[in-house]
């Protein structure tokens, strides 16, 4: 369906410029098909070269309507190319950073939500954990949510067998430690499993309903100690004032914010279950799926969410990729999208 021929791509604009690659919104000129394309040099020291090439075979291994899908992959000249679908939102901490400051409306949340659960679901069944769940992970296109970014993920499988459960990984990756489950943070010979993944859930719908990250100035040793200690970061609303509870800001929510909005108990209550200090009393992504939390999105979909709040969603196809250039951004014609793989 796709040409290993570059040329055959029109690059359109950058997304994203790293040391590890470089991500470029392009066009498919047989089909004029509007598509991301990664690309990445082969000319790196042979640990990157193997990681490459484990990020090629896991994202093969992943085929589900909910996981961000490799559509196509070659190598020309120099040059590692991964060709991926073009997602128009890009990903949310982009809409927390520019649309969504002060968070995401809670049904749109529980209709984020609902489609990753299901892709966590099918990547547990198929004994893999994500690894390193947050906003950033998260790609909003008008119909689905879509999980990307597997470059943390592992196997419980080793060797034809599978391990019960896992050891080491996300573990000094400080931009992870914000959503790292506690008993990663333990290092003892418990280890963890796919349960972890579910307290980052709990991390990423916090960071999307309050609009920041928890935990976002604290030192790392006072974020470890609170999270081994069990003590939650609570969601802001009216039924939060008066308590002592930390919410671990950067800075202090405006009394204003949580006088006009309440959270549902359902929401609190399924927080709670995902931020459960003891693993074993989280409930699984699949029994997840059933929580009451998810009832209200029977009756709508992402696209009636985003149509209520005044997107454009006739030039959504073509918003220009480029860098951030203000943190102030409406609504209605969102310019900056940021990727995550």
């Amino acid at each position: 369906m796709f040409s290993n021929n570059i040329s055959d791509y029109k690059l359109n604009s950058t997304i994203k410029a790293g040391t590890f690659g470089t991500v470029y919104k392009a066009n498919y000129l047989n089909s004029n098909k509007c598509v991301v394309i990664k690309q990445i040099s082969v000319e790196q020291q042979a640990d990157k070269v193997t990681r490459i090439c484990e990020d090629v075979l896991k994202c093969r291994q992943f085929k589900h309507t909910n996981i961000n899908s490799l559509l196509h992959c070659f190598v020309d000249k120099n040059y590692v190319y991964m060709v991926f679908p073009f997602v128009c939102f890009g990903n949310c901490q982009t809409l927390l950073e520019n649309v969504f400051t002060s968070g995401f409306p809670e049904i749109l949340i529980a209709l984020i939500f609902k489609d990753i659960m299901s892709a966590l679901v099918y990547i547990h069944s198929h004994h893999f954990i994500h690894g390193s769940l947050r906003a950033k992970s998260i790609l909003l296109d008008r119909n689905k949510a879509i999980l990307s970014n597997f470059r943390d993920s592992r196997s419980f499988i080793n060797q034809g067998k599978r391990d019960q459960v896992l050891y080491g990984s996300t573990v000094g990756k400080a931009e992870n430690l914000n959503w790292t489950a506690p008993e990663i943070l333990y290092q003892n010979l418990s280890g963890y499993t796919e349960k972890s993944d579910l307290y980052s859930i709990g991390i990423t719908s916090y960071e999307m309903a309050n609009g920041f990250q928890p935990f976002l100035d604290s030192e790392l040793t006072f974020m470890c100690t609170e999270k081994i200690r069990g003590n939650l970061p609570s969601l802001s609303d009216k039924s939060s004032q008066g308590l002592s509870s930390v919410n671990y800001s950067r800075e202090a929510v405006p009394s204003a914010m949580n006088n006009q909005r309440t959270f549902s108990d359902d929401f609190h209550q399924y927080m709670e279950i995902c931020l459960n200090k003891n693993p074993t009393c989280r409930w699984s992504a699949h029994k997840l799926m059933t929580h009451s939390f998810f009832k209200q999105c029977r009756n709508s979909s992402i696209l009636d969410q985003l149509k209520g709040l005044n997107f454009d969603l006739q030039s959504c196809t073509y918003i220009k990729d480029e860098p951030l250039r203000a943190a102030s951004a409406n609504v209605k014609h969102l310019e900056d999208v940021k990727w995550c793989f």
